[in-house]
């Protein structure tokens, strides 16, 4: 019998006077379950203090808004958490999760980490038969220093830096896991899009053998003093930052990422797909075209594409590359002809200056493929300048600060352009202008 059968029939037997409270008793059934359904954070309890001694073990669903701060040693387990907001735990902290399953939000166009975790100090932290799923555009990423041990932990879009970390991990699911600054770790199953490293200043590295999307088993020796003992683990791209002077040699790597920090001055090319051979491996920056002190050399790489962090006095140019982020800051100048920036952090800062000549700008068209770079935009502040003349652009366009752009004849004009505070956008030909929070 279906609910209009069954109200025909109540409605048939029932006397009258009894009808009436019947149907006011089914509104407000109804009420409430559409109420349930609707707005389910009403049956979510405040988080507690997480103090020292503090045990929470029961089937509960917690929201906690705002800065958390968890100290001395707690233990959470069979809770829901409904995170808005960073967390810290205090130095000396232990934290123990078990059968914890934490979703985080953050507000829209929050930058990426703002609920994350930050060790304020060595902790030790155990987790096991966890999880951690993200709302809307959120990223969280967890900063940690101490003793890390994970069995059976999944998560989604997010990122473990380790730093001085002594770790052991099992059946453990991540966006970024990366492993630098004197960590050790001991890993089986792991399931990641980037495994990463930093190098230290003055760094001697070969990474050798790091398939893409396929398990593999291998002691790494890793940047800044980390080591990896890594067992049956899948990593989409193998992601490496140089610093200082730093020399590394990278032979047959199945998908790479490369970021570079540069403050000197010169001609770089930073190629795209197979790069390098055993017989002639692929040096980048390219001998005498630069004065960088770091060094790379490629031999069997799949170059996916490259960050690039520059600062102090850079003066750079970079011809047929394809970056991924670009970010210039200090006095930094930078010209970047017939290339591809994917922006998916395309960003100025300070008195940088910025020329794109006859390159694409955004990567909008591969968010489908690439959720990273869903996301991707210019961004203009501090008395930076930036021209883009005779651009493709596949995504939009802020300014803000004192900053001046300036964008001439595009191939394709920017899905939007906007701008707030003192910021100067010159465009031709006259392209619209959006004040922020504006429109679209």
């Amino acid at each position: 019998m279906d609910k209009h059968s069954a109200r025909r029939y109540l409605s048939g037997i029932l006397p009258v006077k009894l009808r009436g409270r019947f149907n006011e008793a089914m509104k407000l059934t109804i009420l409430g379950v559409f109420l349930a359904c609707t707005f389910p954070a009403l049956g979510q309890n405040p988080l507690p203090a997480l103090k020292d001694g503090t045990v929470i073990d029961e089937k509960t669903e917690f929201r906690h808004d705002g800065p958390l701060l968890i100290a001395g040693k707690v233990k959470l387990k069979g809770i829901s958490l409904d995170l808005r907001g960073p967390t810290t735990l205090a130095p000396g902290a232990h934290l123990e999760l078990d059968d914890v399953h934490i979703r985080v939000s953050d507000p829209p166009g929050s930058p990426n980490g703002t609920s994350g975790l930050l060790c304020d100090g060595p902790a030790e932290i155990s987790i096991r038969h966890s999880s951690l799923t993200v709302e809307g555009s959120a990223h969280p990423i967890w900063r940690l220093k101490g003793d890390l041990a994970v069995d059976h932990f999944q998560t989604t879009n997010s990122e473990f830096h380790l730093d001085h970390v002594q770790a052991k991990l099992t059946d453990f699911t991540i966006f970024e896991l990366e492993i630098s600054h004197a960590s050790h770790v001991v890993g089986k199953d792991l399931h990641l899009v980037f495994l990463s490293t930093h190098t230290g200043d003055n760094d001697t590295l070969e990474f050798s053998d790091i398939p893409a999307d396929h398990a593999f088993s291998q002691k790494l020796r890793m940047g800044s003093l980390a080591t990896a003992d890594l067992t049956d683990t899948t990593a989409q791209l193998f992601l490496l930052y140089v610093h200082g002077s730093s020399h590394v040699s990278l032979n047959r790597i199945g998908r790479a990422q490369l970021a570079i920090a540069p403050t000197c001055q010169g001609i770089l090319k930073l190629p795209h797909g197979n790069a390098g051979t055993h017989a002639v491996p692929m040096q980048v920056p390219e001998p005498n075209a630069t004065n960088c002190p770091f060094r790379l050399r490629l031999s069997e790489v799949n170059a996916d594409t490259w960050d690039v962090y520059a600062g102090g006095k850079a003066d750079l140019t970079f011809t047929h590359s394809v970056i991924d982020e670009l970010t210039a800051y200090g006095n930094a100048r930078i010209v970047v002809r017939y290339s591809d920036i994917y922006a998916d952090w395309l960003s100025l800062g300070g008195d940088a200056e910025l020329l794109v000549e006859h390159s694409t700008v955004g990567a909008q068209r591969l968010a489908s493929e690439r959720p990273d770079l869903a996301t991707s935009q210019a961004r203009m502040s501090g008395h930076s300048h930036a021209t883009f003349d005779h651009v493709n652009f596949d995504c939009g366009v802020v300014a803000a600060g004192d900053s001046i752009t300036k964008i001439r004849d595009s191939v394709t004009p920017p899905k939007y352009i906007r701008r707030s505070g003192h910021a100067i956008i010159q465009t031709e030909p006259l392209l619209p202008v959006e004040e922020a929070g504006k429109g679209i």
